[in-house]
């Protein structure tokens, strides 16, 4: 309840900040609605949703629904939700919170960390805005956890994207993917465990995209899989 709680005063905040905003602007961003057969036998439905809203804040969440693999019903809810806003207007830095939501009892998790745009970082960033690659890393500092201890240091995450080819192919094809490097303690030593999935999709139609996926799950029993299946697109 205490994570529900605080999840709608963000969202309160948030609105509240639009209001206030004197030069309105128009939220922009996208969502996009992506159905997957994955080979280790289930299902996936996934919604990405990102927004830009007015005074630099951005959204930007993942829901993923799992079906079982003997039934049409769900197995597992995995989702992120994240609130973003810039350290500075100069420095490629934001804050990051980050609120989890699992299925199972007492296991959802507020994050904070900072997210590094390389892409827009000097030296490096020349080189990926020429190729239009964009790339950023963000640790995750802090972790709460009701009934749990306070963790530190928990998680890396990786994110990527980019168009090659965008004259030739009309800027229908993409490559895009995450990673994420968990830090766990077992028998008192730091472990990582890798949660990966790299994606290509191409446009058959407008917003329509035909899409597939290698995925890498070092918490699944079976670790690695390839996802295929359709993806929709609507950008604001």
């Amino acid at each position: 309840m205490k994570h529900f709680a605080l999840f709608f005063c963000l969202t309160f905040i948030v609105k509240f900040t639009i209001s206030q905003e004197q030069k309105a602007s128009k939220t922009e961003g996208f969502m996009d609605f992506n159905g997957y057969y994955d080979t280790r036998e289930f299902s996936v439905l996934t919604i990405n949703m990102m927004a830009n809203f007015p005074n630099r804040f951005q959204y930007f969440s993942l829901t993923n629904y799992e079906g079982q693999s003997t039934t049409s019903d769900i197995g597992n809810l995995y989702s992120e939700h994240n609130l973003r806003y810039p350290v500075s207007r100069k420095l490629p830095l934001d804050y990051t919170l980050q609120y989890v939501l699992r299925s199972g009892l007492d296991n959802d998790d507020i994050r904070l960390g900072f997210r590094w745009r390389l892409t827009q970082t000097p030296w490096v960033g020349a080189f990926l805005k020429k190729h239009k690659v964009f790339v950023s890393a963000n640790p995750m500092v802090v972790q709460f956890r009701e009934n749990a201890s306070t963790k530190w240091m928990t998680q890396i995450e990786y994110v990527y994207n980019f168009r090659p080819f965008k004259k030739v192919l009309k800027n229908k094809l993409y490559f895009a993917g995450f990673a994420d490097q968990n830090f766990l303690q077992e028998d008192s030593k730091t472990v990582t465990k890798w949660v990966t999935e790299h994606q290509v999709g191409y446009s058959v139609l407008k917003n329509l995209y035909v899409v597939l996926e290698y995925r890498i799950n070092d918490f699944s029993s079976k670790v690695s899989g390839l996802g295929y299946g359709l993806e929709y697109k609507i950008v604001f």
